[in-house]
C-alpha cells in the first residue's frame, strides 16, 4: 500500500463499546482532514457513529483499500469474514481484554495509520476455515471463519460425535462438543478447553473436545489440508453450530458438519509492535510465577 494508492479507508466499531464509538468519530475527522482520504462505514457503524452520510450499504468491504476495526479481537473476526472474500487488509485496534490479533492501540493509532498509509507495514495472511452443515443429502448452512468452528450442546447434554478425518473413520467422542480451531484461534475457545497454543502462521487445525466423558480423548493438531467430518449420532438435546462464536445454527440428529481449509485468507496489517510470543507472555503471564513480581524468585 503506497500513499498514492490509498484512497478509501473503511471503519467498523464494536457494537457496544462507547469508547470505540468516540474514537471512531475522532478517527473519521483525522482521516478526512489530516490524511485526505475518503472514509466509508458499514451500515451498522454508520448508525452507531451517527454518520449516515458515510454509509456504504452495498458493501464497504469491496470499496476500500483497508479496514480499521475498533474494539477487541471479536470485532476483527467479524470484519475478517466480510473482508477476506474481497482481499481487503484489516488493521485491528486493541480496545478489548486480550488482543492477540489486533496490532494497534489507541495511544499509537495515528502513528500506525501514517505507516499504513505510506505502505511501511507488512501484510500477514492467516488461514481461514469454512464449514457446511448437511441434512438428508442437502447443504443447509455454510459459514466462514478465522478462529474456530464449534459443535456444542446447547443444554450441556452429552453428545455422541463420530469423527472422520481425511475421509476415514477416526473416533467417537462422548462430549459436550468439539472445537475445530485454526492456529490463529488456538488462543481462544480451544485454549480454554485445554487445547495447545499454536503459532498463528502455522498451517494447522486443532481438534479440542469439550468436556469429553473419557480419559482417552485429547486435543490433536493435524495438517490444515485434512477435511474434518462430524456426524451427530445422538444429541440428547439441542445442539448448535457456531463459527467464530456467532450466528448459532441449530443442528439435528444425523446431521453432518464438514470443516475444511478455506480458499480465502485474512490479510492482517502487521506493525511488529510485539511478537506472538510476547503477546502470549503478556496476556497469560506464561511461564511466570503469580506470587512474585515479574515471575522472579527473590531467593534465586
Amino acid at each position: 500500500m503506497a500513499t498514492t494508492s490509498v484512497r478509501k479507508v473503511g471503519i467498523t466499531v464494536h457494537r457496544t463499546n462507547h469508547q470505540a464509538w468516540q474514537l471512531g468519530k475522532e478517527l473519521i475527522a483525522w482521516l478526512q482532514q489530516e490524511a485526505g482520504v475518503q472514509v466509508l462505514l458499514d451500515e451498522q457503524t454508520a448508525k452507531r457513529l451517527e454518520r449516515p452520510d458515510l454509509s456504504c450499504c452495498a458493501s464497504v468491504w469491496e470499496a476500500v483499500d483497508f479496514v480499521v476495526t475498533l474494539g477487541g479481537d471479536g470485532t476483527i473476526l467479524s470484519a475478517a469474514r466480510m473482508a477476506a472474500p474481497n482481499g481487503v487488509p484489516v488493521l485491528g485496534v486493541y480496545m478489548g481484554r486480550f488482543g492477540f490479533i489486533a496490532e494497534s492501540h489507541p495511544s499509537t493509532l495515528y502513528a500506525d495509520l501514517r505507516r499504513a498509509l505510506s505502505g511501511n507495514v507488512r501484510i500477514e495472511e492467516r488461514m481461514m476455515i469454512e464449514a457446511e452443515v448437511w441434512r438428508n443429502g442437502t447443504c443447509v448452512h455454510t459459514n466462514l471463519g478465522l478462529n474456530d468452528a464449534v459443535v456444542k450442546s446447547a443444554t450441556s447434554s452429552l453428545l455422541n460425535l463420530r469423527l472422520q478425518l481425511g475421509g476415514a473413520p477416526f473416533a467417537t467422542y462422548p462430549a459436550d462438543g468439539l472445537i475445530i480451531a485454526t492456529s490463529t484461534g488456538s488462543t481462544a475457545y480451544s485454549l480454554s478447553a485445554g487445547g495447545p497454543i499454536v503459532a498463528p502462521t502455522m498451517g494447522a487445525l486443532i481438534l479440542t473436545p469439550i468436556c469429553p466423558h473419557t480419559l482417552s480423548a485429547r486435543p490433536m493438531v493435524i495438517p490444515c489440508h485434512d477435511v474434518i467430518e462430524i456426524h451427530i449420532e445422538d444429541s440428547g438435546g439441542d445442539v448448535l453450530f457456531k463459527m467464530d462464536g456467532v450466528d448459532p445454527f441449530p443442528i439435528q440428529h444425523n446431521d453432518r458438519v464438514i470443516v475444511r481449509r478455506s480458499r480465502f485468507v485474512t490479510k492482517l496489517i502487521v506493525l511488529d509492535h510485539a511478537t506472538f510470543y510476547q503477546k502470549v507472555r503478556a496476556r497469560y503471564l506464561y511461564g511466570e510465577r503469580l506470587d512474585e513480581p515479574d515471575g522472579l524468585d527473590p531467593e534465586s
